[in-house]
Parts: C-alpha cells; structure tokens; sequence
C-alpha cells in the first residue's frame, strides 16, 4: 500500500472514534484520580452548566469555530467548559496544570492515531519520506480550512520545514476568555512527537510556536540522525 491510500491521508487532524474513546478514558481517570467519583460527577455538571453559558455568551466564537467544523466547536466547548469547572473548584492555575498534564496524556493515544501510524509502518518505500508527505497533506488541508495557516514548505531529503502563522486555538480559546488554554496544541505536540519518532524514523524541533510568544511555530522535522542537538529548546 502507498502512504497516499491510508484512510487519513490528506485529512485535517481527524480522530478515529476508537481514539476518541480512549482519550475520554484518560479523561475520566485523571478526574476520578484527582476528585474522586463523587467528584467527577459534579464536575460533569459544572461542564454541562459552562458548556450552555459559552454557546450562549460566546456566539461570534462560536459561529467562527464552526465554519472551520463541527468537531473543532464542539471540542472548544468541551474543553473551555472543563476549564471553567476546574476553575470553579481549585482556581485557574490549578486548572491550567490539570489540562496541561491531561493533554499531554491523551497525546500518548492520539499522536500515533492521527499519523496512522501501524498502517504508516507498513507503507512501500522510506519511511521517512512517507512521514514527509503524509505531513505535508496533512498541513496543505489543515491551511486550506484555515485552523493553522502555513506559508509554505521547504523540503530536502532530509528535512521537512514550515512555518505556521496563524493558530486558531489562541483566536478561539482568548475569545471564550480562556487564554490559559492557548497552549495546548503545544503541549500535545511535545509530548506527542517523541512518541512516534523512532517508528518514522524522525527528529522533530520546533524552536518557538505562537502561543508560547513566537512569531511563528516553526515545525521541523528531520531524518533521524540529521538534526541539531537542540531538543531541549523545543517550544
């Protein structure tokens, strides 16, 4: 099979269902951890209550999320409501580490999933360059809906290189007034990306993104064994 034939191929950051399930697993588990069950329940309440306020307070954001899609607005209400029913209970700086660290969880379920990464693998020819092109896709699509707009690819046999410009998170979770949460893309990333490097045969970097107060999150990913000995400035 050619890594253009994957199902996902092209797609803009989509999520199996079965992934989908395993991240409110990780979800539940770290609420139940911290809170307990009781716990839990209440604060499925409190996301219920957040959750009909920002539909109702945020309309304009709320029009903008979905003409990107259904699935981006429905995962900014989610996790802007979880954030004020983390807040409401211990503050939000509580809240912030609590999504911060339960981001970084659900990377371990959803990077290889989003890469399809058993099925990558397997795919004829270099795995690397595979990865290459199955990245490059996926961001061509992911700047044609508009969610994180790049300004162009530079490629060597070695390296795959972009800048992105513009990043909807920090559009779309400041217009919820939920700043704390602009980071979470980046936070997936960095825990995400080691976690598939070695099966694609891959170095990734990335020196500054946007919402840590780049200009531009700078996406590198090299051939293993080609990249600068620079991992711990990733942003």
């Amino acid at each position: 099979m050619k890594v253009q034939e994957l199902k996902l191929y092209g797609k803009a950051l989509e999520m199996p269902r079965k992934a989908l399930r395993k991240q409110k697993k990780v979800i539940f588990h770290l609420l139940r951890k911290e809170f307990g069950l009781i716990g839990v329940f209440s604060i499925a309440l409190s996301v219920k209550k957040h959750s009909r306020r920002i539909e109702f307070e945020y309309p304009e954001v709320m029009v903008k999320a979905n003409e990107i899609s259904a699935v981006i607005a429905k995962e900014l209400i989610f996790l802007g409501a979880l954030f004020y029913a983390l807040a409401d209970k211990r503050g939000r700086l509580f809240a912030k580490k609590f999504m911060t660290s339960m981001i970084q969880k659900m990377a371990m379920v959803s990077m290889p999933c989003l890469y399809e990464l058993n099925d990558l693998v397997k795919c004829e020819g270099d795995v690397f360059d595979n990865f290459k092109k199955y990245n490059r896709a996926m961001f061509t699509e992911i700047d044609r809906v508009g969610s994180w707009k790049n300004s162009g690819f530079n490629e060597t046999d070695d390296l795959l290189e972009f800048k992105v410009i513009s990043c909807l998170n920090i559009e779309l979770f400041e217009g919820i007034e939920c700043p704390e949460l602009n980071t979470l893309g980046c936070e997936h990333d960095l825990a995400g990306y080691p976690l598939i490097e070695q099966a694609v045969q891959c170095e990734f970097r990335r020196s500054c993104t946007l919402a840590k107060g780049g200009e531009y999150c700078h996406f590198q990913f090299y051939r293993k064994g080609t990249a600068p000995k620079t991992t711990y400035l990733n942003q």
